[in-house]
């Protein structure tokens, strides 16, 4: 996959949410209330998916230019090395898994798109 991708009403309750995420390699699971946001392109060096558990989420995919509005339900993947930006002015909750743990995020764990 080389972009990012959303399915809409795909929360599968915890329980199933782990197992689907271990069974693509994302074994580090963690639940995250982000606070507002509107950022820029970015990428990350790992690959990510997560449910919308609260709140709303703007995602675009920089590549195609498309803009996908998330609510809770919503799963989002974001495989390693892919642009994107995020807007979300009320902030929101996720059920996260990646593919590295928490710690090797690195600083910035939001890489700017010269460095891709």
């Amino acid at each position: 996959m080389t972009r990012t991708e959303i399915k809409q009403d795909a929360w599968p309750g915890e329980a199933e949410a782990r197992a689907a995420f271990t069974q693509v390699g994302l074994e580090h699971v963690l639940e995250l209330d982000v606070p507002p946001v509107d950022n820029t392109a970015h990428w990350h060096h790992f690959s990510s998916q997560f449910y919308l558990t609260a709140g709303s989420l703007e995602i675009t995919d920089i590549a195609t230019g498309e803009r996908m509005l998330c609510r809770a339900g919503t799963q989002v993947t974001v495989p390693a090395r892919v642009l994107h930006a995020e807007y979300s002015p009320e902030g929101y909750s996720i059920f996260l898994g990646t593919s590295v743990p928490p710690e090797a995020y690195g600083d910035p764990v939001n890489r700017p798109p010269e460095d891709l």
